[in-house]
């Protein structure tokens, strides 16, 4: 009966499409730890789209707002 070989590797994290080392950071949005390069602000797109929406929370809200009384009055026509 043979002895199956087990190979070890190693795996180290680095981008090799752009060269560019990766840096352990925190996310912005949620404090959590990640793997990055250097620009790389947070550890994933929910966390990217929460902090734009924050940034431009009122526009989104007077929008939606609009949107609603636009509905509003258009349904209030119809009757």
């Amino acid at each position: 009966m043979r002895k199956r070989r087990v190979l070890i590797q190693k795996i180290e994290r680095a981008s090799y499409v752009r060269r560019l080392t990766l840096e352990d950071k925190t996310c912005a949005v949620c404090g959590k730890k990640f793997e990055g390069v250097k620009k790389r602000s947070y550890c994933s797109r929910a966390c990217q789209a929460k902090a734009n929406y924050e940034r431009h929370a009122d526009q989104y809200r007077q929008a939606r707002m609009e949107k609603y009384h636009a509905e509003k009055k258009a349904a209030a026509g119809k009757k």
